[in-house]
């Protein structure tokens, strides 16, 4: 049980499992110490990165599971940097404080998220009310002007509706006339017989043409009052719709807006949220201040004596492999 808790501590940090078997105990006390920090980060990065998808990305559950686990991987890696690096190096070590402000920024908002969800949705309630009163005046003069333009073209097609039935009752139907000429034989008074042409004149009452275009206009006019009454629908629903459409769209900047605004109105979120960026940041850098702060283990000791050996060691080849000077 106990190799395999070494061997898993040594794949975390990156140490050499070989190397460490010939150290002393107090290269494994710092190796648990470094996995424990590590194992930390991982149990806080990997909610964190579920947490993420399932709120933000709307993720299923295993695609939350693999988010997580790219978190915990870039974690890894990172603290890596530190416990591999031979020596002290301080700005390998600035860089990482820049970095676990950076996290713990990232990680605390998450967090508070999370922890705030209620004072959240209420926050939200109110900037939902806000953007409402910011956004629907805009949204109703466009349905007003559409249904004015309705208007508009509905009262031109009453009107011109009303002249053309006044010329309707005056005129129900209109004559025709039409013009059709026969030939007759006649017989001469010699006997002969000619063709005469005959004229014939005749009138048709017919249905005033107006009654086809007045109906025309009818069936457009029941158009447009459909219409109308859509749009009418529309408006009283327009603060509805638009308020549904806001919440629909509700992100993490929406959120971190609604967060900003709920610890510059209370202190004590502000000071909750203080004490956890803290804790954050403080996990963040417990590699690092082992690193900088501990004296080197034997296994530091092995690794910097190898690294000078094979310094020596390609530095004798250099100078037995270099010629000759022609004029020594």
């Amino acid at each position: 049980m106990k190799n395999w808790w070494i061997k898993t501590a040594c794949l975390l940090t990156g140490w050499n499992y070989q190397i460490l078997r010939t150290c002393t105990e107090a290269s494994r006390k710092q190796l648990k110490k470094y996995a424990s920090a590590i194992l930390i980060l991982i149990i806080l990065w990997a909610f964190i990165g579920y947490s993420f998808a399932e709120r933000y990305v709307n993720a299923p559950w295993w695609a939350c599971l693999i988010v997580s686990v790219i978190f915990v991987v870039i974690i890894v890696q990172i603290e890596r940097q530190i416990i591999l690096t031979i020596g002290k190096n301080r700005g390998l070590a600035i860089f990482r404080f820049i970095i676990a402000f950076i996290m713990a920024i990232l990680g605390s908002a998450i967090l508070d998220q999370t922890i705030f969800k209620d004072d959240i949705e209420k926050k939200m309630v109110q900037i939902v009310d806000r953007q409402v009163n910011e956004q629907l005046p805009n949204r109703l003069t466009i349905i007003d002007k559409k249904l004015q333009e309705l208007q508009t073209e509905i009262d031109s097609l009453d009107k011109k509706n009303l002249e053309l039935y006044e010329e309707i009752s005056k005129r129900p139907t209109i004559t025709t006339v039409s013009t059709s000429v026969t030939h007759s034989k006649v017989k001469q008074a010699d006997g002969s017989i000619i063709t005469l042409p005959q004229r014939t004149v005749s009138t048709t009452p017919i249905s005033n043409p107006k009654a086809k275009e007045a109906e025309i206009n009818n069936n457009h006019l029941e158009e447009l009052r459909k219409q109308k009454e859509e749009y009418s629908l529309k408006k009283i629903q327009t603060e509805g719709s638009l308020r549904e459409e806001l919440k629909s769209k509700q992100g993490f900047l929406e959120e971190l807006n609604a967060i900003l605004e709920i610890l510059i109105e209370k202190p004590i979120a502000l000071v909750f949220y203080s004490i956890l960026f803290v804790f954050l940041m403080s996990l963040e850098l417990f590699v690092v201040v082992s690193k900088v702060g501990d004296e080197k283990s034997d296994y530091d000791l092995i690794v910097g004596h190898q690294l000078e050996q094979k310094k020596l060691t390609l530095n004798h080849l250099k100078t037995k492999e270099q010629p000759p000077n022609a004029f020594s």
